[in-house]
């Protein structure tokens, strides 16, 4: 009997909740016990996944989600790979997913793409504690995603190891006024909500036309726009009224993908 995983993407950070805050999106990689796809060699992100989570033996890869684009690929990659393992082992689902998670955030060294990754929804990361909100961005998500890759390891190179107290403090008001977004659905609060000062500021410096998609986006009507993880892909709110406006205003070198929240996470499929 085959056995095959997948998992989605995912957007971290969403504006100002950097390290904290992710959401799981409809783009996917996925995981084969059956040839089909890449062979996992020992050293692919997936294979070392499946082993850390107990699997033996060969699996191959397969993706629809671009790497290096800050939408989530290694966590994805990661999360698939450990859940292989986990259904394999006979865990059921809710026991998989526990464990993958355990395996994804220790190989990630953070909880903001690996709690999307693997349980799908939007999550809040405190530490140790992971939090799956109830709740979603109102409007639509589209994401512009040009051909450069930036790797993340290279991007926080750039952020500055200490901040300020007022940047602190702006950023904390955001986080709090996004969650009043996402469990009101007030689209009116995003834009504020999703500002930021310690990280975007510094990244979209290196990325001089990622900033410029961002800028054309709002004054297109986009409710809200931010770096997705360390990007280069930009994140984008719409409503049905600015949603063919925004597209036809991005810059032509990068795709638009119309995306969902992914709300199941690693499964078997």
């Amino acid at each position: 009997m085959v056995t095959k995983v997948r998992a989605p993407g995912s957007s971290a950070n969403l504006g100002p909740g950097f390290d904290v805050l992710g959401i799981a999106l409809s783009r996917y990689v996925w995981v084969s016990d059956q040839p089909g796809g890449d062979a996992c060699g020992s050293s692919h992100i997936a294979r070392i996944a499946y082993e850390q989570a107990g699997g033996s033996g060969d699996i191959w890869f397969g993706f629809e989600l671009e790497p290096g684009r800050g939408l989530g690929f290694s966590a994805a990659a990661r999360a698939a790979g450990a859940m292989m393992a986990c259904i394999q082992s006979g865990m059921d689902a809710t026991q998989a997913q526990q464990r993958s998670y355990q395996v994804v955030a220790e190989l990630e060294g953070h909880g903001d793409n690996a709690a999307p990754a693997v349980f799908g929804g939007m999550h809040v990361i405190a530490g140790d504690c992971n939090h799956r909100i109830n709740a979603s961005f109102p409007g639509q998500f589209l994401c512009w995603v040009p051909e450069l890759v930036v790797p993340t390891d290279e991007s926080r190179l750039q952020l500055p190891a200490m901040v300020s107290r007022p940047d602190a403090i702006y950023n904390l008001g955001r986080v709090g006024l996004l969650m009043s977004a996402v469990y009101e659905r007030d689209l009116s609060l995003l834009r504020t909500a999703t500002e930021d000062r310690l990280h975007q500021p510094q990244r979209l410096d290196a990325m001089p036309e990622v900033k410029e998609a961002i800028d054309v986006a709002l004054e297109a009507g986009a409710a809200a726009a931010w770096l997705s993880g360390s990007g280069p892909t930009v994140a984008i709110i719409v409503d049905d009224e600015s949603s063919e406006k925004v597209e036809a205003a991005l810059p032509p070198q990068g795709k638009v993908l119309a995306l969902d929240v992914d709300t199941t996470g690693a499964v078997e499929f």
